[in-house]
């Protein structure tokens, strides 16, 4: 193929030399999912060799189409989160879409900011994690405007969700507890208001707990999502009846918890046991790994994306409950006869 000047190199040049139509090089950067796999390999060859990139904005301004889709997420120092923007990027990508990310840091006023500016930015549809889908004037916004929108991690019955079932994943490790011996449970987490997840998993916790006939599981907020307080600790553990296991809401807090506790002077498992809930990658290279329940998070943001595209082909994709996973660490041993 002779030279040519990249800023003038177009679709119809790279059509011709792929052997394709216009609009099938329009497909295989837009809707590469369309194509079959030898021919979007040979138009991506040829374009490569070029240099060539489509001109995105140009073509948003002739469909109408951005083909970007908005996340908001809480947080990404979380890597539970982080995880999930993997998994939702890399589908979008698949499909021919790009994805703007925003984080919260779990506040109602920066989360609604935040979707606007996603909003102000024509993003075609929303993925996102809220405080309380029931209560959520974000959640109201976007049917106002008929924006189409997935929840990712929250549950609810009037708005579509990729999710665990955070109370019978709280409903297992209760179970784990009460079989290795614990009768005192005690949930650790953050404020419950701006994470519907944690009430969950509280709700779930003491609902097991119930019907295990145990005593009833006490709750303990810290100030912070991922941060520990010794001092609470300190008065919950010198308490009357104090718990012999603590289970906290997420991992990142089961490991302060752990240091804290540490800087009571107390060991884990042998004075007390801790487990968590998401199951991340650095709880198995804890020493003792962590005991802790794993929810697929990559794969929430996947599937919250490919719900959220059957959306913008006019669907109505059920909401989903992917699988949960007990796994037992290190930091759970059976209650002691003292500490019972």
């Amino acid at each position: 193929m002779p030279h040519k000047n990249l800023q003038r190199l177009s679709i119809i040049d790279i059509a011709r030399d792929a052997g394709v139509s216009p609009a099938t090089v329009s497909r295989a950067f837009n809707r590469p999912d369309l194509l079959k796999a030898d021919t979007l390999q040979r138009i991506k060859a040829v374009a490569d060799e070029h240099g060539f990139r489509p001109n995105r904005v140009g073509s948003s301004l002739r469909s109408g189409s951005t083909r970007t889709l908005g996340l908001v997420l809480p947080t990404l120092r979380n890597p539970v989160f982080a995880e999930c923007f993997e998994g939702a990027e890399q589908y979008a990508h698949a499909h021919g879409y790009s994805v703007m990310v925003a984080s919260t840091s779990y506040a109602p006023a920066t989360e609604a900011a935040a979707v606007q500016s996603l909003i102000d930015h024509q993003v075609e549809g929303l993925i996102l994690t809220v405080g309380n889908p029931a209560r959520s004037s974000t959640l109201r916004t976007l049917t106002a405007q008929g924006l189409p929108y997935v929840l990712a991690y929250n549950e609810s019955a009037t708005h579509p969700f990729v999710s665990v079932d955070n109370g019978a994943a709280a409903s297992d490790m209760v179970s784990l507890l009460a079989a290795r011996g614990h009768r005192r449970i005690a949930i650790i987490s953050g404020p419950l208001t701006a994470s519907d997840r944690a009430r969950r998993r509280l709700a779930g916790a003491r609902s097991q707990a119930r019907k295990l006939g145990l005593d009833d599981v006490a709750h303990l907020p810290m100030a912070s999502h991922t941060e520990a307080d010794s001092e609470q600790l300190r008065a919950l553990l010198d308490a009357p009846q104090a718990p012999t296991a603590l289970f906290c809401s997420n991992d990142l807090l089961a490991a302060s918890v752990i240091s804290r506790l540490r800087g009571l002077g107390l060991s884990v498992p042998a004075d007390i046991s801790v487990c968590g809930f998401d199951g991340m990658t650095f709880a198995a290279l804890m020493v003792p790994p962590l005991t802790t329940i794993e929810q697929p998070s990559h794969d929430i943001g996947a599937r919250a994306c490919a719900s959220l595209l059957a959306c913008l082909q006019g669907e109505t994709p059920p909401s989903l409950r992917l699988a949960h996973r007990l796994i037992s660490g290190g930091t759970v041993a059976a209650a002691t006869s003292a500490a019972s």
